[in-house]
């Protein structure tokens, strides 16, 4: 499509109005910004700075004061004389390029101008603060003395009316009284010439003085009451327990107490000097150091006293089980002499008497030294108590002895008893095993079962002779009787099972008669069981024989024999 002529001028007539339209539009908004920046101009410089600098400059000042005023009119003079201006002088320029519809360059010294107007303002509001602080320092100078004022009397009335409380201190505080008061003399001169900053310093010192100064006025007689109601009444008292312990008879070894008390009595001293120069840390420190020797003294003394009533509630009974534990150990002795004529002894138990004997001699020897000490009044109460314990522990350990030694001999009088009762039943069951086999009618017995009966029947008789010996072995009794008795349990084993095996033999082969004619196998196995039976007596392997050979023929036969021979058995037994 082709444009005409007048299309064309039409639309480049469009784009210049928009165009225009557009850098009207940004001169406008580049003319309102300006007028934003002059505002903002004005209200920093209607900022009461003059009114506040001639105020302070018609007040008499000197020192700190003066100096922080001249800094701040310094200050003021650079932002008046320099600042303001170049921000004025950019807000000028800003405003004829953007008449020049230079609109670009009039943004750029805006944002410079702008830039400016932010530094100068922090200043100014910054310089403004400053000077409401010194305005206001003289006032607030004012109350806090008013209020120092007031604690610095009561704190001198309280020393005044309550000097007895404060004891040997009471020069210390009132030449601090006098320092703070000199202190507040030099408020007053700074305060008069105008130095109001230098004046503050001073009430800072001031307040820190007096807050010293009360919290020393609120524990020094708290300290010095504990010293006098609590540790020196405490020292008092140690003395006179000290000295009624001595003349009990107490003694203390290497431990000092009166050195001791005498060495709380010193910390005290120096503590209450410390108070006296108000140096309570110090003092503190001491108090405590004190308050845990004084504990100690306390501490030792009582366990002196505790010591002793243990000693005398257990040193009797301790000097009847010496001597009771030495009466037995003799009878032990005599009781092991009766014993070795009947018994043979294997402990080296006259050995062990004559020990046990030495141990406890030793043991009454060292008891009559620790008795004689107290006799003597040379008890260290404590050490006699711990040795006591001693000793008592061995004297348990010599009567366990003893008691253990005698024991073993009582004991062996009473084994062979037993074992001469015993021997009795080892006869009995052994008739009895030879009529259960006779009772049975057996053509013989095997040679080992003759081996072990005549074995057991030996031993029976080895150990009738050495229970009927002049001195008794009991340890070779005891080993004897313990051989007899795993023999005689075997022979009892060999003598059923030989029994049952010797009539189920008989029972298979009653049973096996009705098919030795139809197989000739059973016939041969009868006949070599039948053999076994009677001729070598053996009666296990004749079981065997019969007992397989009946089960080719019959498989339940040999299960049903043995059920019925057990049965019969029971009802035997019962």
């Amino acid at each position: 499509m082709t444009l005409r002529f007048s299309d064309i001028l039409f639309i480049i007539v469009i784009l210049v109005l928009i165009g225009y339209g557009i850098y009207f539009y940004l001169g406008r908004q580049r003319k309102d910004a300006i007028n934003e920046l002059e505002e903002r101009k004005n209200r920093v410089m209607a900022v009461p700075i003059p009114d506040q600098l001639f105020t302070l400059k018609n007040m008499e000042l000197s020192g700190q004061m003066k100096r922080k005023y001249e800094s701040l009119v310094a200050n003021w003079q650079t932002i008046t004389n320099y600042q303001f201006s170049e921000i004025e002088s950019a807000i000028v320029g800003a405003e004829q390029f953007a008449e020049q519809m230079n609109i670009f360059r009039a943004k750029r010294i805006m944002d410079e101008a702008s830039e400016m107007l932010d530094e100068t303002e922090a200043q100014v509001q910054a310089l403004n603060v400053a000077l409401q602080e010194l305005l206001q320092v003289d006032t607030e100078n004012s109350e806090q003395h008013e209020k120092l004022l007031e604690r610095y009397h009561t704190a001198r009335k309280s020393v005044l009316n309550h000097s007895f409380d404060y004891g040997p201190a009471i020069e210390t505080l009132e030449k601090n009284l006098q320092y703070i008061e000199l202190n507040f003399t030099k408020y007053n001169e700074l305060t008069t010439s105008g130095d109001h900053l230098e004046a503050r310093e001073m009430l800072t010192l001031i307040e820190s003085d007096m807050s010293s100064l009360e919290e020393i006025l609120e524990k020094i007689p708290a300290m010095y009451n504990q010293i006098k109601s609590t540790y020196e009444d405490s020292i008092e008292d140690l003395r006179d327990g000290y000295q009624r312990m001595v003349d009990s008879q107490f003694n203390f070894g290497e431990v000092q107490i009166l050195e001791g008390i005498d060495a709380v009595q010193e910390k005290l001293d120096e503590a209450k000097n410390n108070i006296k120069n108000a140096n309570l840390e110090e003092a503190r420190t001491l108090m405590d150091k004190a308050e845990r020797e004084i504990n100690s003294l306390y501490d030792v003394m009582e366990s002196e006293i505790i010591a002793k009533e243990y000693v005398d509630r257990h040193i009797n009974q301790l000097a009847n089980q010496l001597s009771q534990v030495s009466e037995n150990i003799r009878y032990s002795g005599i009781e092991v002499d009766r014993i070795a004529q009947s018994y043979i002894l294997h402990q080296n138990e006259i050995e062990q008497v004559s020990q046990l004997a030495e141990r406890v001699r030793i043991e009454m020897t060292r008891f009559a030294d620790l008795h004689q000490t107290i006799e003597d009044g040379n008890a260290i109460y404590s050490n006699i108590e711990s040795s006591l314990k001693k000793i008592k522990k061995h004297a348990d350990e010599i009567e366990e002895k003893q008691i253990e030694l005698v024991d073993g001999l009582a004991k062996m009088n009473v084994k062979e008893k037993e074992v001469k009762q015993n021997l009795d039943l080892y006869e009995m069951d052994l008739r009895n095993l030879k009529r259960k086999v006779e009772k049975h009618h057996l053509p013989g017995l095997h040679e080992s079962y003759y081996s072990l009966f005549y074995k057991v029947t030996d031993q029976i008789e080895e150990l009738a002779k050495h229970l009927n010996r002049v001195r008794v072995d009991i340890r070779e009794v005891e080993a004897m009787e313990s051989a007899l008795i795993e023999n005689l349990n075997k022979l009892e084993e060999l003598t059923d099972e030989t029994v049952d095996d010797a009539m189920l033999t008989e029972y298979m082969i009653q049973h096996s008669n009705r098919f030795r004619y139809d197989h000739a196998d059973v016939d041969a196995a009868i006949t070599e069981a039948q053999y076994l039976f009677h001729k070598e007596f053996r009666y296990q392997e004749s079981l065997a024989v019969i007992e397989k050979a009946l089960r080719r023929v019959d498989q339940e036969a040999p299960t049903q024999v043995r059920r019925m021979y057990h049965k019969e058995k029971q009802n035997r037994i019962y």
